[in-house]
């Protein structure tokens, strides 16, 4: 999820030990949501190839510039099992962007804006799992498939009862109608 670029760079703020075990709750409903929505089995979603990771546990090349909210980067590897290249893919999130969006929108709250975010990401994740969409796109197919994405997270979330969750699902679909016009 990005914004504007050549934003100027934010200083790097982390996330502080609440918004960590926060952080912790919100990660567990999207997992839960998203995993309803797609119909998977508790197995199937716990065994999905992925990790999330905040600032301070990213390496300095996968540290965004403003404006990113989170990203997901696809990692290779072999199992050690059979041998077979399988894929890992990591949620990277931006703690500074997202603590800084949060600064400029002082009604959007911190819990429900990351419920977006990560559910968001997961949404992607889920569809590069399944094949339903390929990981590297050019420009044009990446926008339609960032509008695909925002939609289905739009629809997980939409039923969801959490304060200030709808503030957060108006302010996405502005952006969208904006990133449709383009």
């Amino acid at each position: 999820m990005s914004a504007e670029p050549g934003s100027p760079a934010i200083p790097l703020r982390f996330f502080n030990r609440g918004q960590l075990g926060r952080l912790g709750r919100i990660l567990h409903l999207a997992r839960e949501l998203t995993g309803d929505f797609f119909r998977l089995s508790a197995e199937a979603a716990a065994g999905l190839p992925y990790e999330v990771r905040t600032l301070r546990q990213l390496e300095p090349a996968e540290i965004r510039p403003a404006g990113v909210l989170a990203d997901v980067v696809r990692y290779e590897y072999r199992d050690s099992q059979y041998q077979r290249k399988r894929d890992l893919y990591r949620v990277n999130l931006q703690d500074h962007n997202i603590l800084a969006a949060l600064a400029q929108q002082r009604r959007i709250g911190f819990s429900p804006f990351l419920l977006y975010i990560i559910t968001h990401e997961l949404v992607h994740v889920i569809r590069f799992c399944r094949h339903q969409a390929a990981f590297y796109l050019d420009p044009k197919p990446r926008e339609e498939e960032e509008l695909r994405v925002h939609a289905l997270t739009r629809r997980i979330l939409d039923t969801v009862p959490m304060n200030g969750l709808a503030l957060v699902l108006d302010g996405y679909r502005g952006m969208m109608e904006e990133f449709r016009v383009r």
